[in-house]
């Protein structure tokens, strides 16, 4: 009853939180390659009040480096307690109730952002509740002149739970397009499809600024269900599961 789906997890109530993050940056500046380079640390975790139990808990370690030509990237192992109370699903998989220990190890890399093509990557593998999970995701971006980008984003994570006999290949592909066609027009499109829910998402944003402070906006949102899965009785899911046209003025006063 408290799943919120528009959220995209459960909610929480009556707990505490304790979280430490630090970094230590040392700069580079006789290094050919590299600007700077750190190691750094988090640790979060999500107690119950009720019975001061830990119920989610995230903790890792990295080294993290930036290039002098704008590029970067980090690898960083990490460990995660998670206290499952009700049971949960991905796509076909059920996550079932239980006390979770589990860890993987994620290497991210990113090209030049200046470069007129580009991409990132992100890679992380490892113990995923009580199986495996493998993800990747790449997120190239070209920018065909001065007033038009053009970018996807594409990301596999691959779920394996062996002694239960399950398993999941979750999609997530997105399309993106930028635009400006000098300082005051400029526009935003991206379309996203999810393999799991089968949900296709538009986003169009378009923007006009009258002045510093002063702007227009134009916001055309819908969501589409592609697969319409029916009920017990055969009832359908609408092929729009929703849409919204939103035009929102902003004005700065001057005090």
């Amino acid at each position: 009853s408290e799943y919120a789906p528009e959220l995209g997890f459960l909610p929480g109530r009556d707990f505490t939180t304790a979280n430490v993050l630090a970094n230590w940056y040392r700069f580079t500046d006789a290094h050919p390659v590299f600007r700077r380079v750190w190691p750094g640390m988090l640790a979060f975790s999500t107690f119950r009040n009720s019975d001061g139990a830990l119920e989610s808990g995230q903790y890792a370690v990295w080294w993290q480096w930036e290039t002098k030509a704008g590029g970067g990237g980090w690898i960083e192992p990490k460990y995660f307690h998670e206290d499952v109370v009700t049971p949960f699903t991905i796509g076909d998989v059920t996550i079932p109730a239980g006390r979770y220990d589990f860890a993987d190890l994620q290497l991210a890399l990113s090209m030049n952002s200046g470069a007129r093509l580009r991409t990132a990557l992100d890679f992380r593998s490892g113990t995923y509740f009580d199986g495996t999970r493998t993800q990747i995701a790449l997120t190239p971006t070209w920018n065909a002149s001065r007033w038009l980008e053009l970018g996807a984003d594409y990301q596999l994570s691959v779920l394996r739970f062996d002694e239960r006999d399950e398993r999941e290949n979750v999609q997530v592909a997105r399309l993106r397009v930028r635009t400006a066609l000098d300082a005051r027009r400029s526009g935003n499109a991206f379309v996203q499809y999810t393999s799991t829910t089968g949900h296709l998402d538009f986003n169009v944003r378009l923007r006009y600024a009258f002045a510093e402070g002063t702007d227009l906006w134009m916001v055309y949102n819908e969501g589409l269900d592609t697969e319409r899965t029916g009920d017990l009785v055969g009832t359908h899911s609408p092929f729009s599961l929703s849409r919204s046209f939103i035009l929102k003025y902003t004005y700065t006063f001057g005090l």
